[in-house]
């Protein structure tokens, strides 16, 4: 069976028929990096020089792959959001997605958003479908081309998809640091869209990121 990701939209009955996973309105998607900077109008005061980093602090990067507590190993690539706010996933079960609006490795504060489906009818059962059974103090590892940070797992629960999509605190920017994993559960209503729950599982940094090659 498809998992299909989709909390309904404010006055509308039906649900989206792709696998997305709609980020509650609160949240407003932040881009990874900016280039240059504006020029300053005639007479405005110029900004204060930033301090170089210092040599402990490490440059954010993307997440590029997860690894599971089983060991097993997922691709993550990019997921953007839809106009109406959904977070597209890949088609892919092998593969997950990071949203594109969220924390980075080495970012202190906010969360890290990764989603992935569950199953496929095409493919099976997915690496995510592992969430399900995941408990507090399993260890998940994150890497980027140059990182690495693990994380324990605090909390994973069962969440009602349109709750989820009313709760901007586990896609919030601020607070501490935190690995959010995503992906369908519950009971499956092919009339109503598919899974009408998502498995939620958050996580804590263990320590800050590292070089993923020291």
């Amino acid at each position: 069976m498809t998992c299909i990701l989709w909390w309904p939209s404010p006055g509308s009955a039906q649900p989206h028929r792709m696998l997305e996973a709609t980020l509650p309105s609160s949240v407003v998607p932040v881009p990874e990096s900016t280039h240059g900077s504006p020029s300053l109008p005639p007479g405005s005061l110029r900004p204060a020089d930033v301090a170089d980093r210092a040599p402990s602090q490490v440059v954010p990067q993307r997440p590029v792959s997860i690894v599971l507590p089983s060991g097993a190993r997922m691709a993550i690539q990019r997921a953007a959001t839809s106009g109406s706010g959904a977070l597209l996933v890949p088609d892919d079960i092998g593969r997950a997605g990071w949203w594109t609006g969220g924390s980075r490795l080495g970012d202190p504060f906010g969360s890290i958003v990764v989603a992935a489906h569950v199953d496929s009818f095409t493919q099976g059962v997915g690496q995510f479908a592992e969430l399900l059974q995941m408990e507090p103090g399993d260890m998940v590892r994150l890497e980027s081309k140059g990182l690495r940070e693990r994380f324990r797992v605090v909390w994973a629960h069962l969440v009602p998809k349109a709750s989820l999509a009313d709760d901007a605190a586990a896609f919030t920017p601020q607070g501490q640091g935190r690995l959010v994993l995503i992906t369908c559960g519950g009971p499956y209503d092919s009339s109503l869209g598919g899974y009408q729950d998502n498995m939620v599982v958050v996580g804590v940094p263990v320590a800050t990121a590292r070089p993923l090659h020291p």
